[in-house]
């Protein structure tokens, strides 16, 4: 078998930009997703990998390298380069489209990604459609509101309000305010206004592969309380907390399109009790907590996107027992088994 695996910051996505503009977190983050799904891929068979040269990732030597030309279009490059491949998954942002544009390019091309389509995408990346397809599902969910509804918003709803992009990636340009009215000055028509919910950020990893749906353990996620920006995580839950987990992702999973496929993503917050949970996003592509949780699981999750495999994930690990950084280091019962990755 050969796999093609595609993400977009290492794999060219910014190689006509100078390096220097391009966020050292989000190349990190990249990187790390990039090479522990490689070393996964790499017990299966044969790995080809996009890569912008300018970027040190390190990657397992078996595996394949094609490098970007930054005078070409990047989506004929992946296409050529995935042609002979029988499988391809892909890691790319769901801003601007990014990612349905890579998943539609490749398709065009005779490349069918392991990765969801049509209209679980098309809301899954857009967090005022999630936001709308939740509320009339009745998923536990903030409050939110874009420009053209914050009319509706009572002021008093909450003492702590977010902005941020319907579009957006992960925590990047999240702003969180202690006022509604300077929240509601701040939203611009590209955004979504939500009302801050407290408790235990929590990410959950779902794998979707022949009708049949996974849940990977849950996972705690560091997330600064102020300024949003994420450290990295630790996992697995305690038994009890991951029961709340897998009931609640369950549920926001019934309520989307039925056209979710390969790896997806949930970020939650457990509150106190269960009746303050609530799903925050989806996200219809691999994650970071990936680097974690391969450390967690008897299985080879590269396997399991692939379609390989059957029945529960099984745990190796205790509770709480490995954390993570952006930089792709990894810690088992305080260990470290993974170094940075680079870029």
């Amino acid at each position: 078998m050969r796999v093609f695996a595609a993400e977009f910051v290492c794999g060219g996505g910014f190689c006509q930009r100078d390096l220097t503009e391009v966020p050292k977190a989000l190349r990190r983050e990249g990187g790390a997703m990039l090479r522990a799904l490689a070393q996964d891929l790499t017990e299966l068979g044969d790995v080809v990998v996009p890569l912008d040269a300018r970027l040190n990732v390190r990657l397992p030597r078996s595996v394949r390298r094609a490098m970007i030309d930054s005078s070409q279009p990047l989506w004929p490059q992946w296409i050529e380069a995935a042609r002979d491949c029988d499988a391809a998954i892909v890691v790319a942002p769901e801003q601007n489209g990014t990612l349905a544009q890579a998943v539609s390019m490749l398709r065009a091309g005779g490349v069918d990604p392991l990765m969801s389509s049509g209209d679980f995408l098309r809301v899954a990346s857009d967090k005022w459609e999630t936001a709308r397809r939740f509320a009339t599902q009745r998923v536990p969910h903030p409050a939110t509101f874009i420009a053209d509804t914050i009319r509706d918003a009572d002021p008093a709803a909450a003492r702590r309000w977010i902005v941020k992009p319907r579009d957006g990636c992960g925590t990047e340009r999240i702003t969180v305010y202690d006022s509604f009215s300077s929240a509601a000055a701040a939203l611009d028509p590209g955004g979504i206004l939500q009302t801050w919910s407290p408790g235990l950020p929590v990410s959950v990893g779902l794998i979707v592969a022949g009708g049949q749906m996974t849940v990977l353990p849950a996972v705690a996620q560091s997330i600064d309380s102020r300024s949003c920006s994420y450290a990295g995580g630790e996992g697995p839950l305690p038994a009890d907390l991951q029961r709340r987990v897998t009931s609640l992702a369950s549920c926001a999973l019934a309520a989307m399109p039925p056209t979710a496929k390969g790896f997806v993503g949930l970020d939650l917050i457990l509150g106190d009790k269960p009746a303050e949970d609530c799903v925050i996003e989806i996200n219809p592509r691999l994650t970071t907590s990936y680097v974690g949780l391969r450390h967690m699981v008897e299985d080879n999750l590269a396997a399991r996107i692939l379609g390989h495999g059957a029945g529960p994930v099984r745990c190796a690990t205790e509770a709480t027992s490995v954390r993570w950084a952006i930089d792709g280091q990894v810690w088992v019962n305080d260990r470290l088994v993974d170094e940075r990755v680079g870029c």
